[in-house]
């Protein structure tokens, strides 16, 4: 029995367990049982580096490649109510964030949704890091699917979910037919990729994707040594496999590990990788991981997604596409950035903190003004790639059911002198708390909130839900399930509404927006931005344009500011973001 008058079921298996010889395959069918399945705990998350925000232990890996599970929320109907439902209820598929490296379906607690909307909500697992997006040509061998080898058996994962779904959710009073794909972060790009794969076609009918990446990965540079830079766009396999070398004994550095992969058969190569251990793969993977590589991404391999990516579904009116929520939070980067010594002093808790297990708080933003600064460009230029730009492209192709929004809610406390509004404001992944209403637990409802806030975050919570919900009943938020929100209009190119904006009734509310964020609009901003002066536009800019190809062109770039950026020493800056990966890494 679940919360807020709902049903759950934990821990069902959607397929066979992907280990052993299933390693690096597209998961394969689940065997039948006998008798009663019982449903009543969470099943471990997928192997992973452990993570303190899920409360993990203390080891450095937490999780099993035995992990392919889903759960399932509905409103507490009997058997007889399931029988009897005239219509079947939408059913909404939740994929969790976490890099495509980390996370879990256990922390997410849709009860309070499915119970005030009449929805069923189904959360799942999917392989992650280099057992979920892995390539190497040594993986190509005969017997080998086209989705074997398509290196995106953790999007497979997702697509195998909803087969799952579409056999047996009617089974739970859930309608196969009205199946809303949605998730945040991580989760957001691979709701991205269901929506870019054809495959999934007829899987699903709605997708939300919330602070997605829209970007695909290298399937040249994840087959390729590292160049001696160590800059590449995505992970190779063949320097995870070196490191495995190393590893395992079989050589001594790198050099005479690449000679002794060199002169090894596929299935030699391919016999080491099946037989490593999960804790050996996902170490050698982080040890190889390349300079501006940025997250672990989907494939565009020409089967399981378009070859030409998450990109070729926004522009192409011939492929089959359904209607889209997407948006992103108005402060993204300061997640992050908090984290950063470079921006934030960090000092001891006091012993309240330090009593349930934070030992570290942030003392002081070093610079306000910069902060401010860098982090809105950041999170712009992420709205602007993740929403505007895939919101106009699919407009101009023909797609008329997209509907964008940015979260701003930012009313948050000030402990010990830090205003926390300021710090991370309305931050990465903040939405999510208000998608599922999850206010409940006591940290958050009392550590989350400024004073008097809580009624009017409590609210925007509600509208949030009936938005959503709404979406997934019909395809279209409109003015939410009970009719009475401010109408939330599809993406109009040209003058016209083009996103929601989700904020308390405390500040702005909610309202639609006509600004759309361009690169030149973005890049005019910086410009005339007196909080920076001319050397720090140039180095904001340089940030923003560093990692995987998404940031503006080099031509692009030379001619800002009337060239003034272009023959700057930019060694200083590169080494701050280098630094603060290679800490990312270690943690």
């Amino acid at each position: 029995m679940g919360k807020n008058e709902t049903f759950s079921w934990k821990g069902i298996p959607f397929a066979a367990p992907p280990i052993g010889d299933l390693r690096w395959r597209a998961p394969q069918p689940v065997e039948n049982w006998s008798g009663i399945f019982e449903a009543s705990e969470f099943k471990s998350a997928c192997f992973q580096g452990s993570s303190g925000i899920q409360g993990d232990s203390n080891e450095k890996w937490s999780g099993d490649e035995d992990c392919l599970y889903l759960n399932i929320w509905t409103p507490r109907f009997t058997q007889e109510d399931i029988t009897n439902l005239r219509d079947k209820l939408p059913v909404m598929m939740w994929i969790h964030g976490g890099g495509n490296t980390v996370g879990s379906a256990h922390v997410y607690d849709p009860s309070l949704l499915v119970s005030t909307h009449d929805v069923i909500v189904v959360t799942i697992h999917y392989r992650m890091g280099s057992l979920g997006w892995f390539r190497h040509p040594a993986l190509h061998n005969l017997n080998a699917s086209k989705e074997d080898i398509s290196g995106n058996y953790g999007t497979l994962d997702t697509i195998e979910a909803l087969k799952w779904i579409q056999k047996n959710i009617q089974n739970f009073g859930g309608d196969p037919n009205n199946v809303t794909v949605f998730g945040e972060s991580a989760g957001g790009h691979n709701a991205a990729a269901i929506f870019a794969s054809p495959m999934a076609d007829g899987l699903y009918h709605k997708v939300i994707i919330q602070s997605g990446i829209m970007s695909s990965a290298s399937i040249a540079a994840s087959e390729s040594y590292l160049p001696e830079t160590g800059i590449a766009p995505s992970l190779s396999g063949l320097e995870v496999f070196n490191r495995i070398l190393i590893a395992n004994g079989s050589a001594s550095d790198l050099n005479e590990a690449r000679l002794k992969q060199d002169q090894m058969s596929d299935y030699e190569i391919r016999t080491i990788l099946y037989d490593t251990d999960a804790d050996i793969l996902l170490q050698a993977s982080r040890d190889s991981r390349p300079k501006r590589s940025g997250m672990t991404r989907v494939y565009p391999d020409g089967y399981v997604i378009y070859e030409g990516g998450i990109e070729e579904v926004l522009t192409n009116p011939s492929l089959s596409r359904v209607p889209v929520i997407t948006g992103t939070n108005k402060d993204e980067n300061k997640f992050f950035n908090s984290m950063n010594r470079n921006f934030v002093e960090w000092g001891p808790a006091n012993s309240i903190y330090r009593a349930v297990g934070i030992d570290e708080m942030p003392l002081k933003i070093l610079d306000l003004d910069y902060y401010e600064a860098i982090n809105f460009y950041g999170s712009s230029f992420w709205k602007q790639r993740a929403v505007d730009t895939p919101s106009r492209q699919l407009n101009q192709s023909g797609h008329s059911d997209i509907y964008a929004y940015r979260f701003d809610w930012d009313e948050l406390p000030t402990i010990d002198s830090m205003d926390f509004s300021k710090l991370i404001g309305a931050a990465h992944a903040m939405e999510i708390l208000f998608v599922f209403g999850s206010f409940d637990n006591y940290i958050v409802k009392n550590y989350l909130f400024a004073e008097g806030a809580y009624p009017a975050g409590k609210k925007l919570s509600d509208q949030i839900q009936s938005y959503w919900a709404e979406f997934a009943y019909t395809g279209s938020p409109g003015q939410g399930r009970e009719g009475n929100l401010p109408e939330w209009k599809a993406w109009s190119d040209g003058i016209g509404p083009k996103y929601l904006v989700l904020d308390s009734q405390n500040d702005q509310g909610v309202y639609m927006s006509e600004e759309e964020y361009t690169q030149d609009f973005i890049l005019n901003k910086l410009s005339k931005d007196n909080r920076l002066d001319e050397k720090e536009k140039c180095e904001t800019l340089f940030g923003l344009s560093y990692g995987d190809g998404n940031g503006v062109s080099t031509k692009k770039f030379n001619q800002f500011m009337n060239g003034s950026c272009e023959y700057r020493d930019y060694s200083e800056i590169l080494d701050m973001i280098e630094s603060t990966d290679d800490e990312q890494e270690k943690d």
